[in-house]
């Protein structure tokens, strides 16, 4: 009898789209969830219909060698922690074996056998969720990926197949669908002021109309990207850009309280707004850290001899980076 072909009877491909999380704002936390598609096929080249279970394993990646939960993206020596999905965004998708996420996506179905010459086949895709994890706002701007390579078993399908639906993957493993998950983190930043940052120059009760020199100072918070550097400006309701503010009666009368604003001390340097995002000009300088930092503010108004009211101006606050 001549030799007959033997057939795999079952085989199963699959590819999958990169994760890109595009432009990233860690401070504001901004673009932290992306979605990747896993299409797969699996055929059946037997004359009868066959059961299959098909496991797709997902490992740690070349940029996080070790690391499962979280997995990590690396920017140079930069990292920044990652998870990947699968059902819904519900279980961390791991691999088979894996002690720390042993689930990788799973699923089972059957399969027609081979008719007319054509394969018996079965199509399918599912979504891939990454996260990135929340309160990574000291990662410094930049550009990371892992890849999940072939080469390592950082990706592999496992699949078994009977007549009846198998209880694991076990079977065999063949083949892989490489991917890579990427994400741009950018420059941010974020202000806290408002009522909570105003400022009260002199006693609340009060101001004496021959009393020289009030002042009075708060301060505002600003959280900026990890190692950005920033710079404040502020800028009274006048624009004056040496810092040098009105305020305004709240009652009938027209008077108009002259007031300075400055850093470091009521006696430090004016504080306006020329700041730009290369120079500090008359501003203040920080670095950021992906916390909020607290920047003081002072006011100082040279002189009260003006009608009794309450006065008030707003003053704007421009971080430039």
């Amino acid at each position: 009898m001549p030799a007959q072909k033997l057939h795999a009877a079952v085989n199963c491909t699959a590819s999958m789209t990169d994760v890109s999380f595009g432009s990233v704002d860690l401070v504001a936390g901004v673009g932290l969830t992306s979605r990747g598609t896993l299409d797969y096929t699996c055929t059946n080249d037997a004359s009868s219909a066959t059961n299959v279970r098909v496991c797709f394993n997902i490992g740690d990646g070349n940029e996080s060698l070790g690391f499962f939960n979280p997995r990590r993206m690396k920017s140079g020596t930069s990292i920044l922690q990652f998870q990947i999905f699968h059902t819904a965004g519900s279980i961390v998708w791991g691999s088979t074996g894996n002690g720390t996420v042993p689930l990788p996506f799973t699923d089972t179905f059957l399969i027609s056998r081979r008719s007319n010459g054509v394969n018996g086949s079965v199509s399918r895709s599912t979504t891939m969720t990454g996260q990135l994890l929340s309160g990574q706002g000291a990662a410094p701007v930049g550009s990371y990926q892992d890849f999940f390579s072939a080469a390592g078993g950082h990706t592999s399908i496992s699949w078994s197949s009977g007549s009846s639906a198998p209880s694991n993957c076990t079977g065999t493993t063949s083949g892989a669908f490489p991917f890579t998950v990427k994400a741009a983190v950018i420059k941010s930043c974020t202000v806290t002021a408002g009522t909570a940052s105003n400022i009260q120059i002199g006693p609340v009760g009060g101001v004496a109309a021959n009393a020289g020199s009030n002042s009075g100072s708060n301060s505002i918070g600003v959280t900026c990207s990890g190692g950005a550097p920033y710079y404040i400006g502020l800028s009274p309701s006048n624009g004056n850009t040496a810092g040098a503010g009105i305020l305004s009666g709240t009652g009938a009368n027209t008077d108009k309280v002259p007031y300075q604003l400055r850093s470091v001390s009521t006696s430090g340097p004016i504080w306006g707004n020329t700041a730009t995002a290369t120079t500090v000009g008359n501003g203040v300088a920080g670095t950021g850290t992906g916390a909020a930092q607290s920047v003081p503010v002072f006011a100082v108004a040279p002189s009260a001899n003006f009608t009794p009211d309450n006065y008030t101006d707003t003053v704007t606050v421009i971080v430039n980076y």
